[in-house]
């Protein structure tokens, strides 16, 4: 026999290929959930099964209820269902059932009564234990997570109604429930590093202070190398300081050095904070290479203005895409197009930690507002509020991932990375509790952080004037004054 001119065997080979299953447990697993509402709906109590396509630890709900009456409680019991055909350990009197750390830890919180009925559908048998009161004060069986049945005694039929009346009597109407366990992938704004310096070197030094150190590297060169650190007469750099222009201010006779990796593994506070000045150093000159600079009242990194106060555009590697974003450019007033209410500039405060032997930058991204693309402007403070305060957590998310991109390592055979500091990958990890994101992202904007980022980024700048109209006015008054 054929099928469209296939044999039969090799049709049903091909059938099996890309066919969605129903296996045998999943059958057996909604047999019992069925096998068991009847036998509360039996007791008469409603049954509300959860109809859940994934199962989260709970396929049901019983709200008990008044059977003379059919006056409803508002009290309910939480139900977990499993449908065996062997019951593990069985003999005549007995059986045992082991959680999974998940199931139990799920099980055990909230006030909710949580019932594990355990039930063969096919020889009309099912048991309940009362989860909570069962390891409640009971370490050894907390650490064994093994449940031990007495057919007897914990045989669900209608004599456990009055049992199950106790059960919510103790814990109280308007119960509730842990919501489901659900596992998450987070992805953290902490950037490993991945290199450090090689080496770093110290030597003494006849100078005062780090202002007239750099003083008199300037007559060394116009724009000395940045990496290195003052500290009570002592040089500290990534640089060998027996080269110029290191070497004509500091005493080279006591040149030294130790490996990075040893300040990078150090527990002492002295040589930890000596190393993180080191880190801070590398990255604001790294920083320097891709259009940003430092600014000391601020402690962040911000985006240069471009020469012609042009827009400045990075492209990056998003989390699934290719994308760009204006991290400099001008806003202009909507009524009068002539008149410029600010720069911007994207950038992010920087703080170097160490997590569990290792090094991470923690990126904050912030803005800065400018006047020219150089002065802060005098209601840097206002916009910066109120940017932060309506930009979604889709487009806070979307800078640390650009900032990341913008700083990893690249690869190749002619990758030019920056020696002195390199970095990875944000950190990730997955958690056993998540959160639903309708509720994370209840007052959120819902901004996709891939629009790209700065097409949320510009829905914000643009309500500013609606929202903020005295102090727009304001700025217009003295922009006109000036």
């Amino acid at each position: 026999m054929k099928e469209r001119g296939l044999p039969i065997g090799q049709w049903a080979r091909t059938m099996r290929k890309g066919a969605k299953r129903i296996t045998r447990e999943q059958i057996l697993g909604e047999t019992a959930v069925q096998f068991i509402g009847r036998r509360f709906l039996d007791m008469g109590f409603p049954w509300h099964p959860s109809n859940a396509p994934l199962d989260a630890g709970i396929d049901g709900f019983v709200e008990i209820r008044d059977v003379q009456s059919g006056e409803a409680t508002n009290a309910w019991i939480a139900v977990q269902s499993k449908g065996r055909t062997i019951l593990e350990k069985e003999t005549d009197a007995t059986f045992e059932f082991t959680c999974t750390p998940r199931d139990l830890d799920y099980w055990r919180r909230g006030n909710m009564p949580v019932l594990l009925v355990v039930s063969r559908p096919e020889r009309n048998e099912a048991w309940w234990v009362s989860v909570k009161d069962y390891f409640r004060n009971q370490p050894s069986r907390q650490q064994s997570r093994r449940i031990v049945f007495d057919k007897k005694a914990n045989s669900l039929t209608s004599d456990a109604a009055g049992q199950l009346l106790q059960l919510v009597q103790a814990a109280g109407a308007g119960t509730y429930f842990r919501p489901a366990p659900k596992r998450e992938q987070l992805q953290t704004n902490l950037l490993e590093v991945k290199r450090f310096p090689q080496l770093i070197y110290w030597a003494q030094t006849s100078l005062r202070d780090p202002a007239e150190f750099r003083e008199q590297l300037r007559k060394q060169m116009q724009y000395p190398p940045r990496e290195w650190v003052f500290n009570s007469k002592r040089i500290y750099s990534v640089h060998d300081l027996r080269d110029e222009p290191w070497a004509s201010v500091s005493e080279i006779d006591t040149v030294d050095w130790i490996e990075g990796r040893k300040w990078a593994s150090s527990d002492d506070p002295q040589e930890q904070r000596l190393f993180v000045w080191i880190l801070n150093e590398c990255l604001r000159s790294f920083a320097g290479k891709i259009g940003m600079r430092y600014s000391k009242e601020d402690d962040a990194l911000y985006f240069k203005k471009t020469p012609d106060l042009s827009p400045r555009v990075k492209r990056y590697r998003s989390r699934q895409q290719w994308a760009q974003r204006d991290v400099f450019r001008e806003y202009r007033s909507k009524t009068d197009p002539s008149k410029i209410f600010y720069y911007r500039h994207v950038g992010f405060e920087p703080r170097f930690r160490r997590f569990d032997g290792r090094w991470c930058l923690e990126i904050n991204p912030t803005y800065l507002f400018t006047s020219d693309g150089e002065n802060t402007h005098a209601y840097n403070e206002e916009y910066l509020a109120k940017i932060k305060s309506i930009e979604g957590s889709g487009a806070v998310g979307g800078s640390v991932v650009m900032f990341a991109s913008l700083l990893r390592d690249r690869e190749g055979l002619f990758a030019d990375n920056y020696p002195h500091l390199g970095f990875g990958n944000l950190l990730e990890g997955e958690l056993d509790v998540g959160i639903d994101d309708k509720f994370w992202s209840k007052d959120d904007k819902k901004r996709r952080a891939e629009q790209p980022v700065e097409e949320a980024v510009e829905l914000n700048d643009a309500e500013l004037a609606s929202r903020l109209p005295m102090l727009f006015d304001d700025l217009e008054d003295n922009e006109d004054d000036a």
